[in-house]
């Protein structure tokens, strides 16, 4: 059935990608775009990429920190590794929905808690959270008059997307510090369960509740421990920084110096912050269809679609290359 289902969102998302790439290039020459690509400089593109493997390795030291604190036996290699799970099957399923799951199955693989281990995944996710949305409402306010001059409509997106992910991380701190939201989510689900008829209501009662236990002793290590929670928060605002630096460089790459890294920066977040609002399977065709709007003003018509695929391309189809490669290595390594 996992199987099935992993085949199922192959699909999908090859189909996403294949209607984006028509639909963006259809009146373009692919042949001219990829001769641009050829003739940037490889120095700022290299840099781009350094980006963007430390924004993979953030979260896996997040991660690590986080376990660790918790009293799990854990090496800094694990957590880059589920990083990159958490990196393919967030790229691969409708607003990432199947990374957490898939860092939590290869945790418990690993034999690892789940209670801290969901733990370990809530804190990453709530400090990113944060950030981005922090950084895209100081991006937007920022710069109102040029997206408002250039992009119009695109403020509602952001507005959408901001409440999205605002709401998303109002429950994740809740889930992490408030006992009675979580008992009164598995009291909420227990009920569903008994109108389905499931037979083993009370086991999975039990189960969970020995699990909120676990869960609440680690929420309360955390709370303790400020310094370890400076040191995530740090470390995603890095990783933040640089994720969202990579289409400055490939600016660079182009010869370009006109505009800021600070502008670029900025605009960045804001479009993060409105497509993730997308329930897309990694946000395909929305994020290309953005980055051409937004970046309109700041690259010529005749760059615009090539520093679009470089710059998507380092971002998100090269690291779903690596990360896809690296989950058969880890099943097979396992297996």
């Amino acid at each position: 059935m996992k199987i099935k289902k992993g085949i199922i969102n192959a699909f999908i998302f090859i189909f996403f990608v294949y209607v984006t790439f028509y639909v963006i290039f259809k009146d373009n020459n692919i042949t001219e775009i990829l001769e641009i690509i050829t003739k940037v400089d490889k120095k700022f593109v290299l840099l781009a990429i350094v980006c963007m493997f430390w924004f993979v390795f953030s979260e896996g030291i997040n991660i690590y920190r986080t376990l660790k604190l918790l009293g799990c036996k854990i090496s800094l290699k694990s957590g880059i590794k589920y990083a990159l799970v958490g990196f393919f099957f967030s790229s691969v399923t409708p607003g990432a929905t199947g990374g957490d799951p898939a860092q939590l199955y290869y945790m418990k693989k690993d034999g690892l808690p789940i209670g801290n281990s969901a733990l370990a995944i809530l804190t990453e996710f709530s400090s990113f959270q944060f950030v981005t949305i922090i950084m895209s409402i100081v991006g937007f306010i920022i710069n109102y008059r040029f997206i408002e001059n250039s992009v119009g409509n695109i403020k509602y997106l952001l507005m959408l997307g901001v409440t999205i992910n605002a709401i998303i991380l109002v429950v994740i701190l809740l889930m992490i510090f408030s006992k009675k939201v979580i008992i009164g989510l598995v009291s909420f689900v227990s009920k569903i369960l008994e109108k389905l008829h499931y037979k083993k209501v009370r086991e999975f009662k039990f189960k969970c509740f020995r699990q909120i236990k676990e869960y609440k002793n680690g929420s309360s290590l955390l709370i303790k421990n400020k310094r370890v929670l400076l040191k995530i928060i740090l470390t995603t605002i890095v990783q933040v920084i640089l994720y969202h630096s990579i289409p400055y460089f490939i600016y660079l790459s182009f010869g370009l110096n006109t505009a800021s890294f600070f502008q670029f920066l900025t605009l960045q977040a804001v479009l993060y912050i409105s497509v993730s609002a997308i329930p897309l399977p990694g946000a395909v065709g929305i994020s290309e269809g953005g980055f051409l709007i937004i970046y309109k003003l700041l690259f010529s018509a005749s760059l615009l679609s090539s520093a679009m695929l470089l710059s998507r391309g380092i971002s998100f189809y090269l690291f779903v290359i690596i990360s896809g490669v690296s989950m058969l290595v880890f099943t097979f390594k396992k297996k």
